[in-house]
């Protein structure tokens, strides 16, 4: 196995998971110094429906005001602007081995800033994908990372959360019409395991909150007890 590791780094040396710069081998979290030093984590104060950075006294962004979310509380690790390329790396350049760093890191965020919403934590299920569009990327981003943030902070995760329709992707539409795309494109395959529980969704990015929105829906109408969202990033609103 030793062998077969130092391998695999010969060929494929490790690199930061945020700005793909090579680092020595075993630097902390797999990110470089640049990016210890300079990406700015989530701190102070914060919309409490999706995490995005708040400039007045208010509970919520405007954004989340608007939207009736009925998802109770929303945290995110980054900026999505801080971790674009990051993001775009793990998804669309097919690079799985991101998982257990991205994981790691919210983890350890969650665990660090947020111990009281990991405790409170049963159950971790991931925002699915439509099973075409997994079997052409070969996985769904969301529960790799699912994963690792369930045995990191010592919780059960599941994928009984099903996308039963494929849909437009949601970056090509406007608001209205992301609602109407989502609409009965989820369901619950074992309502057993959701019920009575305090379930935090996990997904990569948080924009509009439709998809996540949609998913808390279906996980009320099976029993859900309270849902919470935890991105690695969220889309800013303008201040």
């Amino acid at each position: 196995m030793y062998f077969l590791d130092m391998l695999l780094q010969w060929f494929y040396p490790p690199r930061c998971v945020l700005c793909g710069k090579l680092i020595k081998i075993g630097e902390k979290n797999g990110i470089c110094i640049d990016c210890e030093n300079t990406i700015s984590w989530k701190e102070g104060a914060v919309c409490q429906k999706c995490g995005c950075n708040l400039y007045t006294n208010e509970t919520y962004c405007e954004r989340c005001q608007k939207a009736n979310f009925v998802f109770e509380r929303g945290i995110a690790v980054f900026s999505y602007s801080d971790v674009r390329e990051a993001i775009a790396h793990f998804k669309f350049r097919y690079w799985k081995r991101d998982a257990a760093p991205l994981g790691k890191i919210m983890a350890d965020y969650l665990l660090t800033y947020y111990p009281e919403l990991a405790e409170q934590t049963e159950l971790l299920i991931p925002v699915p994908m439509h099973q075409k569009k997994q079997k052409i990327r070969g996985f769904n981003q969301s529960e790799l990372l699912t994963k690792v943030i369930a045995e990191r902070i010592g919780k059960e995760y599941t994928n009984t959360l099903k996308r039963i329709r494929a849909t437009v992707p949601q970056s090509q539409l406007n608001a209205e019409q992301r609602k109407q795309n989502l609409q009965g494109a989820f369901a619950v395959e074992n309502t057993e395991k959701v019920k009575g529980k305090t379930i935090l969704l996990i997904d990569d990015i948080f924009t509009t909150g439709t998809t996540i929105n949609e998913c808390a829906k279906m996980l009320y109408d099976s029993g859900a007890n309270k849902v919470l969202f935890y991105g690695l990033s969220v889309v800013e609103r303008e201040s």
